[in-house]
């Protein structure tokens, strides 16, 4: 192994591969701080010289692994192991770790059940929950405590919403509170309140920054065939009109679009509330339109009047209709009645949800609807992977849909 130490970089060469190191992001990776990742530092680059150099370089050879001794221009020394610079060689070029590869899902899909007794928190099974939904978007939980009025029994005792809820992170607090109890009411003021159909859909379109990581918990179904869950992958809607239409997937992948919830009375369950975010219905990775779909924002009941260049507002409305049927599709929906005691955990930036309409007649519908942030699960997922798997090839998690 050789060195080239001169100007604003440092090469590691060996045989035929070499790595070049910039001076600063050195220099910030020294050994002798604190870690990045420590939240305990002190140090920083505004302390450094503009003219910051290598004055000397050379490999010391010593068990267990060569190190990197540079002499800094301005006094200080480091010493970097060699292996552990190696394995940085891809970021330091700027190749940034690749996100998950997702599993589309469609009418057919055979989701992934778990049993709610054996998520135990900080299992391994605690752990396949969440790196399902961060797959597939979405999960089954049996299982559960439900109400048993529609069994004839009595209420069974079993993981509750908070349960299922604190395996995800901190339950976020929305306009509807904590946990929204969804009950079939006499005089509905919420569509989901009501025993109609509902169009598949994303919540809080209107939020800067929508809900995260939902759970959907049954406590009652509804009796007869009504009152089903419907579930789409809208990342699977967005590649096949990244595919059919790709002018019209551009716009929805560009142009934001404003939403709206505005009630100036409070109900029994939400305060009186002024909600406005603007969003493109598709959220993409970084780059240009080629990039992988890391996020849907897609309410039609939530929209707000469009206010979009009247030179594109045709064509964005044909692009919108386009999506909006197809979210429609049962190609693309994945359809299933919620017993009592099972629960959907689905990621609500990518997975729509909606219902078949029901008779009210014929008994109570009850279900629970909770939500913690995308960024708690994600962090839960990385330090369970860290518990259980700290082999594992390092992978990007999505943001999912864009912030206002």
């Amino acid at each position: 192994m050789s060195i080239e130490a001169g100007g604003r970089t440092i090469a590691l060469k060996a045989e035929d591969d070499q790595h070049r190191f910039n001076r600063f992001w050195l220099r910030d990776l020294c050994p002798s701080l604190p870690t990045k990742q420590s939240g305990l530092r002190t140090f920083s680059v505004a302390s450094l010289p503009d003219d910051l150099a290598a004055r000397a370089a050379e490999i010391d050879h010593v068990d267990p692994g060569d190190i990197l001794v540079l002499e800094w221009s301005d006094g200080h020394v480091s010493r970097y192991p060699v292996n552990h610079l190696l394995s940085l060689a891809e970021r330091a070029a700027g190749r940034r770790t690749p996100l998950l590869e997702v599993e589309l899902f469609g009418a057919d899909t055979e989701p992934r059940r778990f049993d709610g007794s054996e998520l135990t928190p900080g299992s391994l099974t605690h752990l396949e929950l969440l790196m399902t939904v961060a797959r597939r978007g979405f999960a089954l939980v049996g299982g559960l405590a439900h109400d048993g009025a529609d069994r004839g029994t009595d209420a069974p005792a079993g993981p509750t919403t908070e349960d299922i809820a604190r395996l995800l992170g901190r339950v976020r607090e929305t306009d509807f509170g904590r946990i929204f109890d969804i009950v079939t009411e006499p005089e509905a003021w919420t569509l989901s309140q009501s025993d109609k159909g509902q169009d598949p859909h994303t919540d809080d379109p209107y939020r800067y920054r929508p809900s995260g990581i939902s759970i959907l918990h049954c406590c009652q179904a509804a009796a007869g065939d009504g009152g089903a869950s419907l579930l789409v992958d809208g990342f699977a809607v967005a590649e096949h009109l990244r595919r059919d239409d790709p002018g019209g997937f551009r716009l929805l992948a560009t142009v934001a679009v404003p939403y709206v919830r505005h009630r100036t009375r409070s109900v029994e369950q939400g305060e009186d509330v002024h909600m406005v975010a603007y969003g493109p219905v598709i959220t993409l990775g970084e780059g240009e339109t080629d990039a992988p779909v890391v996020g849907i924002r897609f309410h039609e009941r939530s929209t707000d009047v469009f206010d979009l260049d009247p030179a594109i507002v045709d064509d964005y409305y044909l692009a919108f209709r386009s999506f909006a049927r197809w979210v429609r599709s049962p190609r693309f929906q994945y359809v299933r009645k919620l017993n009592s005691g099972e629960a959907i955990v689905f990621d609500n930036q990518r997975v729509l949800h909606g219902r078949t309409g029901f008779s009210s007649g014929g008994g109570r519908r009850h279900l629970r609807l909770c939500t913690v942030d995308r960024d708690q699960v994600h962090s839960r997922l990385r330090r369970l992977i860290e518990v259980h798997d700290p082999g594992h090839e390092r992978v990007r998690l999505c943001g999912g849909a864009a912030p206002a």
